[in-house]
């Protein structure tokens, strides 16, 4: 249920649409990890990677829906993204910093006054 009836600020709309992209993403991630056919290898990297996509998407839906305390988990998962992209990116992986920047999006639109001012409201 929402926490209010006010619009969501717009830090937490863009928070909520970079985790989402990273989650749909990483989701892409597992069916192309499963259709490479390694064996147990692949099957599990895809599990691995289904399960890690479906909970940093939960928590976009939960962010969307007003849950105060979906914050932190996308925080987390936006800074291991924003990390694990940017080591990709340093790498001589220029696309990559697509991912590193959704992933500072994600944690940005979250810290900003506003979004946190949206969250702590009525505590």
């Amino acid at each position: 249920m929402p926490q209010s009836t006010r619009a969501l600020p717009p830090g937490v709309l863009l928070s909520a649409f970079a985790t989402l992209g990273l989650a749909l993403f990483t989701l892409v991630m597992a069916i192309l990890s499963l259709a490479e056919g390694h064996g147990a290898f692949s099957g599990g990297v895809a599990l691995a990677l289904m399960l890690w996509g479906v909970l940093v998407g939960a928590g976009s839906v939960l962010l969307l829906r007003g849950a105060r305390w979906a914050r932190g988990p996308v925080i987390a998962a936006g800074l291991l993204h924003a990390f694990a992209f940017g080591q990709f990116a340093l790498n001589n992986a220029p696309l990559a910093w697509l991912g590193a920047a959704a992933g500072v999006a994600a944690v940005v639109g979250l810290v900003l006054p506003a979004s946190t001012g949206w969250f702590t409201r009525g505590s």
